[in-house]
């Protein structure tokens, strides 16, 4: 891949999981703490999660085994809830 696909902004409790190397086109809200972002032609680009440090909610969501994968391979210490 040639980008990062899991960054973490500690001042804004932020995660980002970028599934896709394009431009988010649009984002959509899952919840108040989960946002999705799509390309221009609907490909899901990649998720970001609020409120991190409390836990990472991947129920409900698409690719939820690979966000798992990205996070966990991040070595980045968030608990994630399947």
């Amino acid at each position: 891949m040639g980008f990062n696909p899991v960054t973490y902004d500690e001042e804004a409790d932020a995660l980002y999981v970028r599934l896709l190397d394009l431009s988010a086109a649009r984002t959509t809200p899952v919840d108040d703490l989960r946002l999705i972002d799509y390309s221009a032609d609907g490909s899901i680009v990649g998720v970001e999660f609020l409120e991190a440090s409390a836990g990472i909610d991947l129920s409900d969501l698409p690719f939820r085994p690979r966000l798992e994968q990205l996070i966990g391979d991040s070595g980045l210490p968030f608990r994630i809830f399947a």
